[in-house]
């Protein structure tokens, strides 16, 4: 799971841009007054994960987190 939090109307098709060929799906989005936070599950089987950095370059992106989910949650 990748969790964005970014502010700006434009930036989300940026985003999905920038996930590039990576297969995806967008698992949550949050509005908070300007800014924005986004949960996407990402589906990769090798640790090539170039498109964090494309992410966080893009203008407008506060950070970006990566979670490591099997599809259970303990807690």
């Amino acid at each position: 799971i990748v969790v964005l939090h970014y502010a700006g109307d434009l930036i989300n098709d940026n985003i999905l841009r920038a996930m590039g060929n990576a297969k995806y799906r967008i698992r949550s989005k949050t509005l908070r007054g300007d800014t924005a936070e986004m949960a996407i599950e990402v589906f990769s089987k090798t640790q090539n994960l170039v498109f964090l950095e494309k992410l966080r370059a893009l203008e407008g992106v506060n950070d970006v987190t990566l979670i490591q989910y099997d599809g259970e949650y303990h807690g």
